[in-house]
C-alpha cells in the first residue's frame, strides 16, 4: 500500500545530528564493532556488527542540529543575523539563509552571499573565515578566487562541519547532512554531477508502517489524522505555536488514535523541523523557497563534495576561536595556540554555538544580531546507524515507520542499502526525544533501537 500523501513536506534539512567515530570525545558520538548489544524484547534479528550513535546536541562545536523558527519568530531574524557589521563581521551558515534554511545547500548559498558582501566592501586584503563547513568552505573559495588572502580556522580535526561522512564497516554513511534536497534548485547537485557522484532518490511514499505491537498497518487507517494535521499546521501563516492548533484535535481522540496522531505529528512535522510542535512557529511551515526536483542521497556521502569545496584552501584544523575583537583597524581572533589578524572575518559558527556564547565578541555584537540569535531556535536531531551481517528487511523499501508507545521514539528507519550496497538501517529521533536521548547511555539507546526493530521485523 502506498503511503497516504500527507501534509506538504517541508525540507528534510538534516544538516546535523552528526558525529565521527574517529572523534568520539570531540563530537560526543558513540560507536562499536562486533559486540553484543542489550535488548529487552525477545530478539529475532541479528546483532549489529557495527554501529554509530550521534550526540550532536551535546557537541561543543555545534550544540544542536539545525535551526528553526520558535513561536513569535519569523524569517526576519535570519535576515537580521546575516547583516554585516561595520564591514568587518560577515555572518553565514544555514541559520542565516531565509530561502533554504536548515540545509547544506542553504549554508552553501549563504557562503556565496557573504563572500559577495566582502568583495563589495573590500577590494582585496586578508580575510579569516571561522568554520570549515559548507558555508565557510564556500565563502573561502569564492574569496580566494577573487584574489583575497584567506585563512580558514576550524575547531575540529576535520572539514565539513555538520556534513560528515563516516565509515561504518567499510560503507560510507553521512552522520550529518544526508540528502541533497530539491536537486533542481540545489547548486550542490550540479557539483555532485561534475564530480561524477551518483545520486540515489528517496521516495518518502515508498514506506511501510508498523503499529505499536510491530504488526503492519495500512496507511489509510491514518488518513483522517494526516488531514487534521495538515489543516492545523498549514491552515494559516502566523508566528503562533503549532501545538496550540494541534492540542484540541488530539484531546478529542481515543487513546489509540492519540498514539497514531502523535506519530503523524512527529514524523511529518518534528522530523522535518527538529523541535516539539509547542516550540515551533506556524510560520515554519511557510518558510523559505520550495525545493524542486526531489531529495537524493549522494552515493559515497558528502565527503567528496566537501573535499572539492576545500581544495586549495589554507585550513587550520584543530583551531577553535575563543574571541573575536573588532575595531576600525581590523579584526583580531584568539585561539588556544595563536592570534590571527585580518581586515575582516566571515563567521560561520552554528547557531547553537552563537546562542551558547562560546565565542566572545569584543565589543559585543549589535542588538539586532543578539536579538536574532536569541529568537531563533536550534533544534535536535540524532541518528542511530546499525550495520547488520545481512539484510532482514525489504531492501527495495525506502522507509520503515513505527508507531511507538513512547511518543517520538524511533518512529522512522531509513534503508541505506540503496545508498551503500551494505545492510545498514538508520534510525532517527528528533526534538525533545532527541534531547532526552542525550542523557541515555549508548547501551540503553542501542537496546531501545533493537527492541523497536525486533517488534517490526519479528
Amino acid at each position: 500500500m502506498d503511503r497516504i500523501p500527507g501534509i506538504i513536506m517541508g525540507r528534510r534539512g538534516f544538516i546535523a545530528g552528526a558525529g565521527a567515530s574517529a572523534l568520539l570525545l570531540a563530537s560526543g558520538c558513540g560507536s562499536g564493532t562486533g559486540q553484543t548489544v542489550p535488548a529487552t524484547v525477545p530478539q529475532s534479528i541479528p546483532d549489529p556488527v557495527d554501529w554509530r550513535i550521534t550526540r550532536w546536541g551535546s557537541d561543543p562545536f555545534a550544540r544542536g542540529a539545525y535551526s528553526y523558527l520558535p513561536p513569535g519568530t519569523s524569517a526576519r531574524s535570519r535576515i537580521a543575523l546575516r547583516r554585516s557589521v561595520d564591514q568587518l563581521l560577515y555572518f553565514a551558515g544555514e541559520a542565516t539563509d531565509p530561502d533554504f534554511p536548515a540545509t547544506v545547500h542553504g549554508a552553501h548559498l549563504s557562503g556565496i552571499r557573504a563572500a559577495r558582501k566582502v568583495q563589495e566592501a573590500h577590494g582585496g586584503g586578508s580575510i579569516v573565515v571561522i568554520g570549515a563547513g559548507s558555508s565557510g568552505l564556500t565563502a573561502a573559495g569564492q574569496l580566494v578566487d577573487a584574489g583575497f588572502e584567506v585563512t580558514v580556522l576550524e575547531a575540529r580535526e576535520r572539514i565539513g562541519g555538520r556534513a560528515w561522512t563516516d565509515d561504518v564497516g567499510g560503507a560510507p554513511i553521512d552522520l550529518g547532512g544526508s540528502w541533497l534536497h530539491g536537486v533542481r534548485t540545489n547548486p550542490l547537485a550540479d557539483l555532485a554531477g561534475d564530480l561524477g557522484i551518483s545520486l540515489v532518490h528517496t521516495d518518502y511514499d515508498d514506506a511501510v508502517l508498523h503499529d505499536t505491537d510491530g504488526s503492519r498497518l495500512d496507511w489509510n487507517r491514518l488518513g483522517h489524522l494526516y488531514q487534521a494535521v495538515e489543516g492545523a499546521v498549514f491552515g494559516q501563516a502566523s508566528t503562533g505555536a503549532m501545538g496550540l492548533k494541534l492540542d484540541p484535535i488530539r484531546a478529542d481522540l481515543s487513546e489509540r488514535d492519540r498514539r497514531w496522531f502523535d506519530f503523524v505529528v512527529v514524523s511529518e512535522v518534528e522530523h522535518w523541523w527538529p523541535a516539539h510542535v509547542d516550540d515551533l512557529s506556524l510560520g515554519t511551515a511557510w518558510e523559505g523557497v520550495e525545493p524542486l526536483g526531489g531529495d537524493f542521497v549522494p552515493a559515497g556521502g558528502y565527503a567528496p563534495i566537501m573535499a572539492e569545496l576545500a581544495d586549495g584552501l589554507d585550513i587550520r584544523l584543530g583551531t577553535p576561536v575563543s574571541e573575536v575583537r573588532w575595531s576600525a583597524s581590523g579584526v583580531t581572533l584568539r585561539t588556544p595556540g595563536a592570534t590571527f589578524t585580518a581586515d575582516a572575518v566571515v563567521v560561520t559558527l552554528p547557531l547553537g554555538v552563537l546562542k551558547a556564547g562560546d565565542v566572545v565578541f569584543d565589543p559585543e555584537l549589535p542588538r539586532a544580531h543578539l536579538e536574532a540569535i536569541d529568537r531563533l531556535g536550534m533544534g535536535n536531531m540524532e541518528k542511530v546507524v546499525l550495520r547488520f551481517p545481512e539484510v532482514f528487511w525489504d531492501p527495495d523499501v525506502d522507509l520503515f515507520s513505527y508507531i511507538p508507545e513512547q511518543r517520538g521514539l524511533f518512529v522512522e528507519w531509513y534503508n541505506a542499502v540503496p545508498w551503500t550496497g551494505a545492510p545498514i538501517l538508520v534510525g532517527f529521533n528528533a526534538g525533545r526525544t532527541a534531547q532526552d536521548l542525550l542523557h541515555w547511555s549508548d547501551d540503553r539507546i542501542l537496546g531501545s533501537a533493537l527492541d523497536t526493530l525486533n517488534l517490526m521485523f519479528s
